[in-house]
């Protein structure tokens, strides 16, 4: 029988599961399951089908963005995979370029094969996402001091901590009358943040049913925690932090700092009132990405360490985005959902 590229449906369900618990790592529970593929309507995905069963794969999820003054959607695509044995035979990037008859389509990262085939497909690199991490716990970095040099395990320890002092998340200057609001979920008060003028050319926005469906996550993504950034009776934009179990410990990670009129000493109050407040939760890292000046600049302020870039990758036939800068990192795809625990109690 041929192959064929289909879209998702309900009765393809169970062929996509069997397909997922082949090459990933991840909770088998028939609750994860409808939680990540059917309880969201904005995902959409694409199967390679031969004989009843999935060959290769591409997800996305169809998101509006802000481009200039106007509003698009974009597939924002991701768990790209294809069989190992197949993956010479071009069925992913037949894939691939089914996702591309849709709309436009985007891509954070990615493999080296990925980032080596996107320009041949003439995908444009519009910007880089540097990751950025703050060290909070004591564990993981004795670990690696340990790692780099042949040192007991109590000086490891007090190394970090003496390390760790230098970078722990602190207040910054905060402006006059303002205040940090934490709210449950968000409502409108945080779309309008996107409606009204912004200093970016391009920004995903949040509609509310990818937030909910963010917000009431299945357990093993972790934990959401919005926060709202108000000066008097304006508020100057939001955060969205994930708390999340690791193998080696917790871990937490800003999906989400947005400011329609952004600076280095607005972002840096709000990332360090963020980092005190997932403190809390105690992760021995917090982490987060950004393709915008601004928030680099304000991330290593607070005491955050860039580490590698990864490229945004775009296709859109409409042509090249408007000039200025671009607010894409972790709020992107599924990385926000990234790393998902391999087993849940309910697996």
């Amino acid at each position: 029988m041929a192959t064929e590229i289909v879209e998702l449906r309900p009765d393809l369900l169970p062929a996509l599961r069997r397909f997922a618990e082949k090459v990933w790592r991840r909770p088998r529970s028939d609750a994860f399951y409808r939680w990540r593929y059917e309880e969201l309507p904005l995902h959409r995905a694409w199967l390679a089908l031969r004989d009843g069963e999935v060959l290769a794969m591409e997800a996305s999820f169809e998101r509006p963005y802000r481009i200039g003054d106007a509003i698009e959607p974009i597939l924002e695509v991701f768990d790209w995979y294809c069989l190992p044995d197949l993956r010479n035979s071009g069925l992913g990037v037949r894939v691939m370029q089914r996702l591309m008859k849709e709309r436009a389509c985007l891509l954070v990262g990615g493999s080296d094969d990925t980032r080596g085939l996107l320009p041949r497909l003439r995908w444009q690199v519009i910007a880089q996402a540097t990751k950025f991490v703050l060290p909070i716990g004591v564990g993981r970095l004795a670990e690696a001091l340990r790692g780099r040099a042949p040192i007991p395990g109590f000086a490891a320890r007090l190394g970090a901590r003496a390390l760790l002092a230098l970078r722990r998340p602190r207040p910054r200057s905060v402006p006059e009358h303002a205040r940090v609001v934490p709210v449950a979920t968000v409502g409108d008060e945080m779309q309008a943040l996107y409606r009204g003028p912004v200093a970016y050319a391009a920004v995903p926005l949040w509609p509310p049913e990818l937030v909910r469906w963010m917000l009431c996550a299945h357990p093993s993504v972790g934990h959401f925690v919005p926060l709202y950034f108000a000066e008097g009776e304006r508020l100057r934009g939001w955060t969205l932090t994930r708390v999340f179990e690791t193998p080696g410990g917790c871990d937490a990670e800003i999906v989400e700092c947005f400011a329609p009129d952004p600076s280095e000493e607005l972002y840096a109050w709000m990332v360090s009132e963020t980092a005190l407040r997932a403190a809390a939760f105690r992760p021995d890292l917090l982490g987060t990405s950004t393709s915008c000046a601004h928030l680099a600049a304000a991330l290593r302020r607070c005491g955050f360490i860039a580490r590698d870039a990864a490229p945004v990758q775009l296709w859109r036939p409409a042509g090249a985005l408007p000039a200025g800068p671009v607010l894409i990192g972790a709020n992107s795809g599924d990385t926000s959902l990234l790393p998902i625990a391999q087993r849940w109690w309910d697996a």
